[in-house]
């Protein structure tokens, strides 16, 4: 086996963990060159996410036989090339994201030297993700390698799927707070359009005036959350934000009365990209689902 095989799986083996503390995926898939002979040729990789928009990857690639013409002849090659190159990530939804990546490529064996060399070259990728469980994800999309000699510039697509282990990188979790909702849902004698997000009392008896009105202001003004559901019954919310407080004990929830709704719905966000990231987050690591709405939550 060729030196440079050898050390591509050692290092996709690797522990990574140790290196980084972020999202890494190892996986493997088929590829289909657009000048195939026979049976596609297949693929391994692994790729280090250390940001929501940004991954190393590095391929393993072993074509099967190609055909090519040149001057009116046929002619066959089978080759393998190494591959190394930065990916960037446009995250659509929680479950599906856009990749355009870059990088060099190198020819490590060629059976025919005469339609591709041991040489290097870059190419350009384009692909879409989709994340299948927690863990596993399954990806398609297109390489263009800009080579020499008779195979040129040539392209493939290509069908994988993923592995992913470590922690995923969050931008949000400072944000995510675990004191208790705002409003006391466990008994109630007010009617639906009491039922409101107000600040504790006990915090705002021992809040100076200019700092009550910029809480009141802030409250006032239109943020992004996610919402969990939504109730026409205040007992059927409550009984539901008592469940999700069972089930998921370390994520914060709250019940508030908005536009003729019981909704039961997350801390604030003061865009949408990041109420965004934390419906991802919710979904990859909790298996938990929730929409994105914006409210004005008035504290009458």
């Amino acid at each position: 086996m060729n030196k440079l095989t050898i050390i591509f799986i050692v290092f996709v083996l690797l522990p990574f963990s140790i290196l980084a503390q972020d999202k890494h995926k190892v996986g493997a898939g088929v590829n289909y060159h657009l000048d195939q002979e026979n049976g596609p040729g297949y693929h391994i990789f692994y790729q280090w996410q250390f940001g929501e928009s940004f991954e190393f990857e590095t391929r393993y690639f072993d074509n099967n036989d190609i055909m090519l013409e040149n001057n009116d002849t046929n002619i066959f090659a089978n080759y393998s090339q190494f591959s190394l190159g930065a990916n960037f990530i446009k995250r659509y939804n929680s479950d599906l994201s856009i990749k355009a990546g870059t990088g060099l490529g190198f020819v490590i064996n060629s059976s025919n030297e005469a339609v591709i060399e041991k040489q290097m070259s870059p190419y350009i990728m384009l692909a879409a993700t989709y994340q299948l469980t927690k863990n596993l994800a399954l990806e398609f999309g297109q390489f263009s390698h800009f080579n020499s000699e008779i195979i040129d510039t040539n392209h493939s697509l290509f069908l994988s799927l993923s592995y992913q282990f470590g922690q995923k990188y969050s931008n949000y979790s400072p944000e995510v707070r675990t004191a208790s909702p705002a409003v006391r849902t466990t008994t109630t004698t007010e009617t639906p359009n009491q039922v409101r997000p107000s600040v504790p009392a006990a915090v705002v008896e021992k809040t100076p005036q200019m700092k009550r009105q910029a809480i009141k202001s802030n409250v006032n003004k239109p943020q992004w959350y996610v919402q969990f559901g939504a109730f026409s019954n205040i007992s059927n919310a409550q009984q539901s934000l008592t469940q999700l407080q069972q089930l998921y004990p370390n994520i914060h929830f709250q019940l508030v009365n908005a536009n003729h709704y019981f909704r039961i719905i997350s801390h604030a966000f003061e865009t949408k990209q990041r109420a965004d990231d934390f419906i991802s987050m919710l979904k990859t690591d909790h298996n938990l689902s929730g929409y994105i709405t914006q409210l004005s939550l008035a504290n009458n």
